[in-house]
């Protein structure tokens, strides 16, 4: 079975040798401009496969393990759209360390806090108050009316005492004049590190087309491809590009 560049046409790019006597000399190239795409019908949920990328997997492992050859990756790749791999498909260990190293500088600034997020909160009756991972500054608490087990009362989460002014920074950090922070126990903080490791771990989950839809996706592939009729048509596979030294 053919690899993913052999799908493409080609086009006949004018040939950059510094002899001037050679003004219509040409090289086939690889159209890589031209892009294939699922089309409408096929992008529907019994095609596909919810999937769930391992540690360190790469796209052409995913597509042995799922279609018994390396050379589909570039399927795996085209059911999720994904057209930069680098930054659309989730970094190996080893280069992810490299990246937030990179990004933040140091360790110590990786365990510094990126935002804080709230706590799943329920009620006597097991009634949701407040969702997990709401994005919230430190100090964060509010007020509910509660039908407990004792009477109709409002009740008050996260209290904290009172700290007069207090001051926000980019992260959400609620501190008083003494630069204190005023932190909530209704809050987590998310480190720098954890922060990124959520955005590379949400990379992680795709979806797989179905064994039975190869074919055809192969065949559209090839269709797609194919030049139309026009003035630089010399075959399906095959046109002619400008050539600047013929004017």
């Amino acid at each position: 079975m053919a690899g993913y560049f052999t799908y493409f046409p080609n086009f006949n790019y004018v040939s950059r040798v510094a002899d001037p006597s050679v003004r219509d000399e040409v090289i086939p190239v690889k159209n890589i401009f031209k892009r294939p795409r699922l089309r409408d019908d096929l992008q529907v949920f019994t095609v596909f496969h919810d999937y769930m990328i391992e540690e360190d997997q790469r796209p052409d492992q995913i597509s042995n393990r799922v279609y018994g050859d390396t050379r589909f990756d570039w399927v795996v790749l085209l059911a999720n759209n994904i057209t930069n791999v680098r930054e659309q498909w989730p970094l190996e260990s080893l280069v992810f360390d490299k990246y937030c190293l990179d990004k933040y500088g140091s360790h110590e600034a990786l365990a510094e806090v990126h935002h804080y997020e709230t706590i799943e909160l329920r009620d006597t009756y097991n009634r949701l108050v407040i969702p997990e991972r709401l994005e919230v500054d430190s100090d964060f608490s509010f007020n509910v009316i509660e039908y407990n087990d004792r009477k109709q009362e409002e009740v008050t989460y996260g209290v904290t005492p009172s700290h007069g002014d207090l001051t926000y920074d980019q992260q959400g950090n609620a501190k008083d004049s003494n630069g204190n922070v005023i932190r909530n126990s209704k809050v987590v903080p998310i480190s720098n590190y954890e922060y990124e490791v959520e955005l590379n771990d949400a990379k992680r989950r795709i979806r797989i087309l179905d064994q039975s839809f190869l074919g055809t996706v192969i065949d559209d592939v090839k269709r797609i491809m194919q030049y139309k009729d026009s003035s630089q048509f010399i075959s399906t596979y095959l046109k002619q590009s400008y050539n600047p030294r013929l004017g």
